[in-house]
């Protein structure tokens, strides 16, 4: 179920997100989902380093966040606040990524890509996975993605611009009183 939910918290990204990328410099979006004792998203907030208004209210499908209470989402134990997060890091690898105290890493992914002058994703390669929950983003959602295209010459051609796109997958369990 956690999947479903990180599946849906990437829908709602990809919706806020600006149509164009910017491959020239380092950026993150994430959606974080609330989910309640019986397995309904309570929340969820979005937030990005590309858009001035951060913290907009987004929305969950219920059909599918309902189904977290059949998984124990929720429970004392478990995670009750999920967060899907993406960061792109233009150039070098970026550092290692981490999450904040009280959060538990459930899966991650590092991807190296090739951004031609077109802005789209020209080559896309897995360099890292972490945690025990593959993350449902990878290179062909990437390669549907959309970057600022290169200030190109007509007469030459503008070789591809590198960057890595870090996903990250993490929970944090509060014990409601």
């Amino acid at each position: 179920m956690l999947r479903a939910i990180a599946a849906l918290a990437l829908a709602s990204t990809t919706a806020q997100s600006p149509s164009t990328l910017t491959s020239a410099a380092p950026w993150w979006e994430r959606v974080t989902v609330t989910v309640t004792d019986d397995g309904q998203a309570q929340s969820c907030r979005y937030e990005s380093s590309l858009q001035p208004n951060n913290g907009q209210s987004c929305s969950v499908t219920g059909g599918e966040a309902a189904t977290a209470k059949s998984s124990g989402v929720g429970a004392k134990d478990q995670y009750t606040r999920l967060t899907f997060e993406r960061r792109f890091s233009p150039g070098a690898s970026p550092q290692t990524a981490a999450v904040q105290a009280g959060e538990t890493l459930l899966g991650g992914r590092v991807m190296a890509l090739a951004i031609n002058a077109k802005g789209t994703v020209e080559n896309c390669k897995v360099v890292s996975t972490s945690g025990s929950m593959a993350p449902q983003y990878g290179c062909n959602e990437l390669a549907a993605e959309r970057f600022d295209a290169s200030a190109a010459s007509t007469r030459a051609r503008t070789p591809a611009r590198e960057g890595y796109m870090t996903i990250l997958v993490y929970g944090h369990s509060e014990h409601v009183v």
